[in-house]
């Protein structure tokens, strides 16, 4: 019996799995370790979460890069986020500005087509696979 196939929605979310894996690769220090952006904790970069600002329930920002950074699973999980210690996070490296839009466009719908979003899994596996080789992992 042929496989079925995934969903959009599905592959949609396999691509976040990976770019969040790639920015807490990024984030990573030369032994593996990332820092939580919201309470500064310090964990291997494959036991934090790659948190988004805006929440991934939003599909505008899902595979926005600058929306992800690594968070340690209490602040990511159990605190919901940390919302302002992430907004302060977010003005310091990127400015008001920027963030401001991130904000004023949250609400905009993302709809992929397969294609596309088979695409840009294959382009997120070959960062990743950039990423790792520049790393050392």
């Amino acid at each position: 019996m042929a496989r079925k196939q995934k969903t959009i929605a599905a592959l949609v979310n396999d691509a976040a799995t990976i770019l969040q894996r790639i920015v807490r690769l990024k984030a990573a220090n030369d032994n593996g370790y990332a820092q939580c952006v919201t309470c500064g904790a310090i964990n291997a970069y494959e036991l934090m979460d790659g948190g988004h600002f805006i929440s991934r329930t939003y599909t505008a920002h899902k595979l926005t890069e600058d929306n992800i950074h690594p968070q340690c699973k209490r602040c990511n999980g159990f605190k919901g986020g940390e919302y302002a210690a992430y907004t302060l996070y977010m003005i310091d490296i990127y400015g008001r500005d920027y963030v401001e839009e991130l904000l004023a466009t949250k609400s905009q719908t993302k709809k992929y087509t397969r294609p596309e979003i088979m695409q840009k899994i294959q382009e997120l596996k070959e960062y990743e696979r950039q990423v790792r080789e520049a790393k050392g992992f």
